[in-house]
């Protein structure tokens, strides 16, 4: 394991949503995996692959939760957004930064904030929307 990996904690991750639960933990998966193919410094079309992926299925997430968002009348809904795109800018943006091994520490730079955002974002804004929507009777 490198420095840049996230573990799931249940007690610590969890917003109680299943569904945002288990997309939490895809792209806990994912994060890891880009940090991994950063590690090997060799791995650089691997890792835009999976950062492909992981700007693709952050979108289906976004989009689950902005769903539930609307659905439930979340009162914070335009800031945790907002921030949703704002990540989401940003995700994109990592697709063009050259992760050959020669790029070593714009790839580290990547993969720390990939690794940054999973966590912030689900250590904040996501727990403080599943605690709203497990209050709704969401599970």
């Amino acid at each position: 394991m490198n420095k840049y990996h996230l573990i799931w904690n249940e007690s610590r991750h969890s917003v109680g949503i299943a569904l945002i639960d288990s997309q939490h933990r895809e792209i806990i998966k994912m994060v890891n995996q880009v940090a991994d193919g950063v590690a090997k410094r060799n791995q650089s079309e691997a890792v835009q692959k999976i950062l492909g992926n992981l700007i693709l299925f952050a979108r289906e997430h976004f989009a689950v939760e902005e769903r539930f968002m609307v659905e439930y009348g979340f009162p914070d809904m335009e800031s945790h957004i907002e921030e949703h795109h704002r990540l989401f800018q940003q995700l994109n943006n990592l697709i063009n930064v050259d992760l050959r091994a020669s790029h070593h520490n714009k790839a580290a730079l990547v993969s720390a904030f990939l690794t940054d955002w999973a966590e912030q974002h689900i250590l904040q804004a996501d727990k403080e929307l599943g605690e709203f929507l497990v209050a709704k009777g969401l599970s």
